[in-house]
């Protein structure tokens, strides 16, 4: 473990506990199939967010054909339903991590409890407002559990090689997109909305099971800051600067996703292409997390985010928005691998890149704060884009009614990017210019 603990040197002596491999593979292993399920949910609910939309859903008797045209109020379901809710509320609990030791095993436990029963009681759902409360904030509140614990706890326990650690962690995200992207339609189709939340429910109990039985406490060091970051940390430009990003990448982060199988249709593509392609942009990001991870330890964090973002900037207003005013296919097959490609990236090393521009001791304090805008953003970013979404139900859709959330995603793209260029540049005048940070 000489390479992973190495980084400690790099705090003032604040060393760590001694870490054994089998510490290192508990965790990873946990965030791992924890984020195969929770975020893989988060990153296929657009075929939820075209089945809530449709005929079918009334049915079913899961919705009721008033609230089939309120796409904001379905895509908020999905704002919900990805952890963000619990994120908001970081900067109060997170410095407090460090605190709970072994006990991490229970809190995950609760969190299993409430995305199980969150399943199992919207598939009992007749309005939309019951989807809200069971699939979108019992569901939300313990996926946001899983993902603000142990993806952090999982930086902890790996030095020099933590961008590949992360890496295989959020490609296993991604495998989980591809599978549920797939698996779901057929289970919609199959046996219909009810059975298919019922299945889900049972699935996320078995696996939370496993997560909170292989979960494992925050590493210790010698010196914890346990506190919330007080509000002289905004004085610090790098810190507000990378606070700003923690927003408005969450704004964007999911929209490509949760809208794609509706624009996907408007452009021709069947229900069940559409559903492919969103599989394939799970599918291409399962790959490229493995390879960012690896970029990541030999080129720095920094870099690698802010490269993303571009590439997702660009990608946005030349590929997607060019997609809606030309009607092509080509175009938005071609967005959708480039978003594959680095959608990963700043989930990836955020919680890496804080440890090393921040250090050690104020880790969770300083990441309670950025989880908690984060949250923020999650839970803000598909409702607001859904509602600048033309009206109309989904068949009465033309690509160009998807103008105005592209050009949202566009625009705060280039705001992030600016933002972060200030945080490398920043960074580099106080540290010295250096290629890998």
């Amino acid at each position: 473990m000489k390479d992973d603990q190495s980084e400690d040197r790099q705090n003032k002596g604040n060393c760590g506990q001694k870490i054994t491999r089998q510490q290192q593979v508990r965790s990873l292993v946990a965030a791992s199939i924890a984020n195969f399920w929770v975020i893989g949910l988060t990153q296929s609910f657009g075929i939820f967010q075209r089945h809530y939309g449709s005929a079918a859903a009334v049915k079913d008797g899961v919705v009721r054909a008033a609230d089939i045209t309120f796409r904001a109020r379905i895509a908020t379901v999905g704002s919900l339903g990805n952890g963000g809710i619990m994120s908001v509320f970081s900067l109060l609990w997170m410095p407090y991590l460090p605190l709970l030791g072994g006990h991490i095993k229970m809190l995950c436990a609760v969190g299993t409890i409430l995305i199980s029963v969150g399943f199992g009681v919207a598939a009992t759902s007749t309005q939309l407002w019951i989807l809200l409360l069971t699939q979108g904030l019992m569901v939300g509140l313990g996926a946001g559990i899983f993902i603000s614990t142990l993806q952090p706890i999982l930086a902890d326990f790996f030095g020099r090689r933590v961008g590949l650690a992360q890496g295989i962690s959020l490609a296993s995200a991604s495998a989980g997109g591809v599978a549920l992207s797939i698996s779901i339609p057929e289970l919609l189709d199959a046996i219909g909305s009810r059975a298919t939340l019922g299945v889900l429910a049972s699935i996320s109990a078995a696996l939370g099971t496993l997560v909170s039985l292989l979960a494992q406490p925050p590493r210790k060091y010698e010196r914890r800051n346990t506190n919330m970051v007080p509000w002289s940390i905004f004085r610090k430009p790098i810190f507000t600067l990378l606070f700003i990003v923690s927003f408005i990448h969450p704004l964007t982060l999911a929209n490509p996703m949760t809208f794609g199988p509706d624009f996907s249709a408007t452009l021709g593509f069947t229900k069940t292409q559409g559903s492919l392609l969103l599989a394939c942009m799970n599918a291409v990001g399962l790959l490229a997390r493995l390879g960012i991870g690896w970029m990541v330890d030999n080129t720095g964090q920094l870099n690698m985010l802010l490269i993303a973002m571009v590439v997702y900037g660009m990608g946005t207003w030349g590929l997607w928005l060019s997609a809606a005013h030309t009607n092509s296919k080509a175009l938005w097959i071609a967005f959708s691998v480039t978003y594959g490609l680095v959608n990963g990236t700043y989930n990836t090393v955020i919680n890496s890149l804080q440890k090393k521009l921040f250090g050690n001791e104020d880790y969770y304090s300083i990441n309670g704060a950025t989880a908690s805008i984060r949250g923020a953003g999650y839970v803000l970013g598909v409702p607001l884009a859904g509602a600048l979404v033309a009206s109309g139900t989904d068949d009465e859709l033309s690509p160009e009614d998807f103008t105005r959330p592209i050009v949202y995603n566009g625009a705060l793209l280039t705001i992030g990017v600016a933002c972060l260029a200030g945080v490398r540049i920043l960074d580099a005048r106080q540290t010295g210019w250096a290629w890998k940070r």
